[in-house]
This record gives C-alpha cells, sequence and structure tokens, in this order.
C-alpha cells in the first residue's frame, strides 16, 4: 500500500491511505485529493506534538478553493470528519490577501490546518499548478468543455496528482506560520 495518514478516532487508530481516499472521492478531482492528503500531512508534522497521533476531533481545516474543490472536501472529509463535525470552511473569500495561485473561479489554493488550536497556513506553490489547468477550467466556466477537452482536462488531473504525491509535502507548499 502507498503512503498513508494515520489518526486517532476515539480509541482507535486508523490508517488512512492516498488510495482509501480515492475510493472514497473517485477520480475527478484527484488532484484537489492528492493536495489534500499532501497539506493533511505536512499540516500533522507543523502542529501536532512529536509522537502523538492527531485526534480526529481537535483539527479543524479551511481551504480557500470553495466547495466546488469536491476532491479536497471528500479528503479531508475521510481523514478528519471536518465536515459532519462542522470544522471545515470552504469559503472562497477566506485567504483573499495571502500570496497563492488562483483559481479561475474566484478561489486560492490555500489551506489552513488546525490541530488543538495550532494552526499552519499552506499555499500551493507558483508554478505547480499548471497554465493548462486553469486554461481549461476558464474555458469550463464559459461552456461546456467538448468531448477532447474534458479527456484532456482530467488527463492534466491525473498528471497533477501524480507529480503531488511523488513529492515532499515541503516541496509543494509555502508555510505561513500563523
Amino acid at each position: 500500500m502507498g503512503q498513508f495518514i494515520r489518526v486517532k478516532d476515539r480509541d482507535t487508530v486508523l490508517e488512512i491511505s492516498y488510495e482509501d481516499m480515492i475510493k472514497y472521492h473517485g477520480r475527478f478531482n484527484i488532484g484537489g485529493v492528492a493536495l489534500a492528503f499532501k497539506a493533511l500531512e505536512l499540516g500533522f508534522q507543523r502542529t501536532v506534538p512529536p509522537g502523538e497521533i492527531p485526534e480526529r476531533n481537535k483539527i479543524s481545516f479551511v481551504s480557500a478553493l470553495g466547495e466546488s474543490a469536491t476532491g479536497v472536501v471528500d479528503a479531508v472529509e475521510m481523514a478528519t470528519r471536518a465536515v459532519s463535525r462542522g470544522a471545515m470552511s470552504t469559503d472562497m473569500d477566506f485567504g483573499r490577501d495571502v500570496n497563492a495561485p488562483s483559481n479561475p473561479d474566484g478561489g486560492k489554493f490555500y489551506f489552513e490546518v488546525t490541530y488543538d488550536g495550532k494552526k499552519i497556513g499552506l499555499s500551493v506553490k507558483a508554478g505547480l499548478i499548471p497554465e493548462e489547468f486553469t486554461g481549461l477550467l476558464t474555458i469550463a466556466m464559459s461552456r461546456h468543455l467538448n468531448w477532447e477537452e474534458m479527456q484532456r482536462l482530467q488527463e492534466v488531473k491525473e498528471e497533477i496528482a501524480t507529480l503531488v504525491m511523488s513529492k515532499e509535502a515541503e516541496e509543494l507548499f509555502d508555510i505561513h506560520q500563523l
């Protein structure tokens, strides 16, 4: 099995893999699944005391990508249950002033992970999100994509996910101490 995130749900320790998250979400927004996996990984490294397994009920998550970033939402929910607990925000206005790549729908590639009151901000590094991806999303906002464009957009999402999962989390994000 591949990479996994370990969380504690009451008295049970869960190991949730990237593959598990894909099974939960599917592949449509797989790049978001990968980004959320790595954001949680880095967020836990920076906010959870050494040797401690993060407890789900102490985790909150903010995504400035909005509700349409379902890969992020589903991955975070599977690992943390933050959506069900009301501990996840998907407000696109959040992080407006943060230096992070923009998404064509108005959101930003910016996340915040909080564990037991300790918070860290993570913005996706410039250049990680391909221009082809944002270009196809921009087209999709103005009209329906044709078959070839839809196929290519999905290929680009898969390429983003593969790239993200091949890197260490620190290579993907600029860290904002909050």
